[in-house]
C-alpha cells in the first residue's frame, strides 16, 4: 500500500509541476521537476529494467499519439513546443511519468484490456479537460468536440499502453519500492 501511494504522489506531483509550469510559460522548469519524479521512480523501483522499457514505450507511443493530435487540432499547448509536429518535451515526460502508474499503481489493470479502454476514455480527457481549465492546453475546437476525440483516442491509446506494460511487466518485486 505504502509503496502504490508513493507511485501515486511521485505522479500527481510530476503532473501538476508539468501542467503549471506550461501554463505560466516556464515549461522547462515543469520538465525538470517531472524528469527528477521520473528518475526518483526510476532508482527506487525494485525492478529497473521493466520499469525503464516501459517508460519508453509509453513515452514514445504518447508522444506520437498526442503529437497527431495536436497536428490536427484537437489541442494547442501554451509553451514549450520543440518544433510545430512534435509536442513540448514536458508531454513527453508526462507520458513516461504516466507510465510508471502500471506496474504499481495501475498494476490491477493488468491484462483488463476492456476495463482500461472504458477507464481511459473517461480519464484521459478529464485529465486533458483539468489541464485546460489549470491553463496548460487549449482546445481550439471547442471543448466538447476536442473531449469526446479525446475520449475516442483514450479508449485504443489506454489498452494498448497497459498491453506494453504487460509485455514489459517484472517477474517479481512488480509494484515494489527499494524503501
Amino acid at each position: 500500500m505504502r509503496d502504490t501511494l508513493v507511485n501515486a504522489s511521485l505522479y500527481q506531483a510530476g503532473w501538476f509541476a508539468m501542467v503549471l509550469g506550461a501554463a505560466r510559460g516556464w515549461p522547462r522548469a515543469g520538465a525538470g521537476v517531472g524528469l527528477v519524479l521520473l528518475v526518483v521512480h526510476l532508482v527506487l523501483a525494485r525492478e529497473r529494467k521493466p520499469e525503464l522499457l516501459t517508460v519508453l514505450a509509453v513515452g514514445v507511443l504518447g508522444t506520437i499519439v498526442d503529437s497527431a493530435q495536436a497536428f490536427a487540432g484537437v489541442f494547442v499547448f501554451e509553451s514549450g513546443y520543440w518544433s510545430y509536429w512534435v509536442v513540448p518535451f514536458w508531454l513527453t515526460v508526462m507520458w513516461m511519468q504516466f507510465a510508471t502508474l502500471f506496474h504499481f499503481a495501475l498494476r490491477w489493470l493488468s491484462g483488463r484490456y476492456l476495463l482500461s479502454a472504458v477507464l481511459g476514455a473517461v480519464g484521459g480527457p478529464a485529465a486533458f479537460w483539468t489541464g485546460e481549465r489549470l491553463g496548460g492546453v487549449v482546445f481550439p475546437m471547442g471543448t466538447w468536440h476536442s473531449l469526446l476525440i479525446l475520449a475516442a483516442v483514450w479508449f485504443v491509446v489506454m489498452p494498448l499502453s497497459i498491453l506494453l506494460a504487460d509485455r514489459f511487466r517484472p517477474q517479481k518485486g512488480i509494484g515494489q519500492y527499494r524503501i
